[in-house]
């Protein structure tokens, strides 16, 4: 991941409504696939939500609009740190955790945020996630273009 990827671009392009049904497809295999995850969210990276699964009641909107300003925050932890490619955080509560990770899509970069119960196997989430990601990258290649800027 790179700095670009929190950047306000102009030539944002709004993702195609074929890309947000197929996104949905993604993360409900992610959540359907993997044990313990209560949702999954698809946002940009300026906070807002794409497409989401939840299993419990959460509102996206503001869980895109944190979890974006989270890892954007986490990146410039990082710079300052003099770390580079920053991809994902894990927050470790009482009852359950959330990963944020970006999505570096060429046309719309995005961030998914996944909640969990507390007791999940952290090597299956991320595989799983990474696999989403990859799936993502592929409809974003499939759906987006540049003369779709808005």
């Amino acid at each position: 991941m790179n700095n670009k990827l929190f950047q306000s671009d102009s030539k944002r392009i709004k993702p195609a409504p074929e890309f947000i049904t197929s996104s949905k497809e993604t993360l409900y295999n992610l959540v359907h696939s993997t044990s313990g995850i209560d949702g999954v969210l698809l946002a940009t990276t300026d906070g807002f939500e794409v497409s989401s699964i939840f299993q419990k009641n959460y509102d996206g909107g503001k869980l895109s609009a944190v979890g974006s300003s989270i890892l954007a925050l986490v990146q410039a932890l990082t710079n300052e740190a003099q770390l580079t490619g920053c991809r994902s955080v894990i927050l470790d509560a009482e009852d359950g955790k959330i990963m944020i990770s970006a999505v570096p899509n060429e046309n719309q970069p995005m961030i998914v945020i996944v909640v969990t119960k507390q007791q999940v196997l952290l090597g299956q989430i991320m595989h799983g996630m990474n696999k989403a990601i990859h799936s993502l990258i592929a409809l974003d290649k499939q759906y987006h273009t540049k003369q779709n800027t808005i």
